[in-house]
């Protein structure tokens, strides 16, 4: 099975509302001492990918992006 894109959480964009680490734990988590998510794996095979584009699309700050 393959890989995902990568993607990434815009720490400007941020709100640290939690809804992607609930949704995700495997890939996001809380950076320690800020409050802001981050992508900690984005070694996720093309299972998650669903999940992926629905937090994206669900982010009420839009932060969840992909690399380029």
């Amino acid at each position: 099975m393959g890989k995902i894109p990568e993607f990434y959480v815009d720490a400007d964009l941020c709100t640290e509302c939690g809804d992607c680490m609930t949704a995700i734990p495997e890939a996001f988590r809380k950076v320690a001492g800020e409050e802001l998510a981050e992508v900690y794996n984005t070694n996720l095979d093309e299972s998650y990918l669903p999940k992926v584009e629905k937090i994206m699309a669900d982010c009420p700050a839009s932060a969840i992006l992909w690399k380029k």
